[in-house]
């Protein structure tokens, strides 16, 4: 089984997408991350969309070690800080280790009823307040992460993100909980992108 790992050489952003290395051996391609979302719960056509997205549009390339595309679109695990978009929380710092300070501080700012966690309207607003100037890119990644995040993880009942899920989705642990979920039979309903196969 893969574990999240600890220390200064292994930062919270690598954590966070070592769920998808699935071989554990430091690189994965779009086909570890299908299966990864696969494993999530999401459905055929949600998880290769999302795969391609992911691997094509934006995180591949930065993380590579040649300025030469490799047109298998690896990830490299250890090189995933490069990968960080604009228009974030700034939840990560440059080299992908979790900032503390600016996770409570994003919380302060939208959980605006100290409920401890955010509605889908709150994240709408704080999209709209971390948008970074000419940043489409980080724009649409953003909407793309946390409405993921929103759809695996929001309590249904009263349609919040909590707080510590969202920090569990940063440390790295929520996958691997949400793996295990799915393996119980608690299977992610269709409106929320699972069943369908």
């Amino acid at each position: 089984m893969h574990t999240v790992k600890d220390g200064p050489t292994d930062p919270a952003l690598q954590h966070h997408v070592s769920f998808f290395d699935r071989r554990n051996c430091g690189v994965f391609y779009p086909s570890d991350t299908y299966a990864g979302f696969r494993a999530l719960g999401f459905n055929i056509l949600l998880s290769l969309v999302s795969a391609l997205a992911f691997h094509l549009l934006h995180v591949s390339y930065p993380t590579q070690e040649s300025w030469i595309p490799d047109l298998r679109f690896p990830v490299v695990v250890r090189r995933i800080g490069r990968a960080k978009h604009g228009s974030d929380t700034e939840s990560y710092d440059t080299e992908g280790r979790f900032d503390e300070r600016r996770f409570e501080r994003n919380f302060e700012k939208y959980d605006r009823d100290k409920k401890g966690g955010l509605t889908f309207r709150e994240i709408f607003d704080m999209w709209a307040g971390n948008r970074n100037v000419l940043d489409p890119i980080g724009w649409v990644f953003q909407v793309f992460l946390w409405t993921y995040l929103y759809l695996l993880a929001a309590d249904p009942q009263t349609g919040v993100l909590e707080k510590e899920t969202v920090r569990q989705q940063y440390d790295g642990t929520l996958y691997y909980e949400l793996e295990k979920r799915q393996k119980s039979g608690n299977k992610l309903p269709f409106w929320r992108g699972g069943e369908l196969w």
